[in-house]
């Protein structure tokens, strides 16, 4: 009459064979796939996350820890503890931070772990785990505490360090359009952000000339007033860096792969200074291109546009009467209109 119970204790004992402590992490961060990425700017931001415990632990600590290692394991001298919660610790939440510099540090702690880097000495890219660990209860019953260490955090969070900046990129090509310039930037990365920013140039004999030479003499801007059908948001964003340049910047950001940069609302007849950089996925900022002048100048107008571009039609009484002749130009001028579309 005891087997069945024998067996159903010896059943028991088996499902709680593995218990012990619980953690639970969240981030304020932006992560995606739990993972923040962090630029060479914001090496020494403090990241903060929030942690919330269940569960028992033996007589020793849940560590709370940063490595480049595996979790799992009782924190070396090389990984940054930030909590140490022993069995008397009765805390059931709370949060740690830690900023990339520090855990940088940390890796120096060790006699083999070499020497110490820093913000800015490390310049490629390194990840930290944020761990969890803690010897679980186990045995026969569940009751003993294990003689290794076990992984109790969860989600893994991860914490890029990405301090590379991406490519100088260049601007390969400017489009003068009607009080806009439409600029084509090469060089950039997929998934960053292309910046164009436009100042104007100061004119020669005015107070704020700067000593920029040759600015405005580039005249090979071009002329064509059409291209372009992206429109960037615009907005004045303090001085810009850039020699012989006078008044607010306009400032314009786009998605890489999607086109030309569009900056509007500028005065036609003017010249402008244009500098491109690129910022990455993680906030590294490029260094700026090589500047550029142009020129916005007025629209007179799609059909003097196409003219101007080569095209012979004129048109005249037939042409104004919807006849043969005005049937071509206006079939001529759709499909000069539909490739210009595809300039920029």
């Amino acid at each position: 009459m005891r087997l069945p119970f024998i067996g159903l204790l010896l059943f028991a004992s088996t499902a709680v064979a593995q218990t012990g402590p619980t953690v639970v992490f969240t981030s304020s961060s932006t992560a995606t796939n739990n993972t923040v990425t962090v630029p060479k700017s914001e090496c020494g931001q403090e990241r903060r996350f929030s942690w919330q415990r269940s569960g028992s632990a033996c007589e020793d600590s849940i560590y709370l820890y940063v490595t480049t290692g595996s979790c799992g394991t009782r924190p070396a001298s090389t990984d940054l503890v930030l909590a140490s919660l022993d069995s008397a610790n009765t805390t059931t939440n709370g949060v740690v931070t830690f900023t990339v510099g520090e855990a940088l540090a940390a890796r120096g702690g060790g006699s083999d772990a070499g020497s110490v880097t820093t913000c800015d000495t490390q310049d490629t890219e390194i990840s930290f785990k944020l761990c969890a660990s803690a010897r679980r209860l186990g045995g026969s019953l569940g009751f003993d505490c294990q003689e290794t260490f076990s992984n109790v955090g969860s989600p893994p969070f991860v914490v890029k360090y990405d301090p590379q900046p991406p490519a100088t990129p260049s601007i390969a090509k400017v489009i003068a359009r009607d009080s806009a310039l439409s600029v084509q930037v090469d060089g950039a990365e997929a998934n960053s952000t292309v910046v164009v920013e436009a100042a104007r140039v100061a004119t020669a004999g005015s107070d704020d000339a700067g000593t920029d030479e040759d600015a405005g003499t580039d005249t090979d801007a071009g002329t064509d007033v059409d291209a372009g059908t992206e429109d960037g948001g615009q907005g004045l964003v303090g001085a810009l860096a850039l020699e012989g340049t006078t008044g607010p910047v306009t400032r314009v950001t786009k998605a890489s792969g999607e086109g030309n940069v569009v900056v509007n609302g500028l005065t036609n007849g003017v010249t402008y200074r244009l500098q491109a950089t690129i910022i990455d996925t993680a906030g590294n900022v490029s260094t700026g291109s090589t500047q550029v002048d142009a020129t916005p100048v007025k629209s007179n107008g799609l059909f003097d546009a196409y003219v101007e571009d080569g095209g012979q039609e004129r048109g005249g009484c037939a042409a104004t009467g919807g006849g043969i002749a005005g049937g071509a130009v206006l079939a001529a001028l759709g499909i000069w209109l539909s490739s210009r579309r595809k300039v920029s």
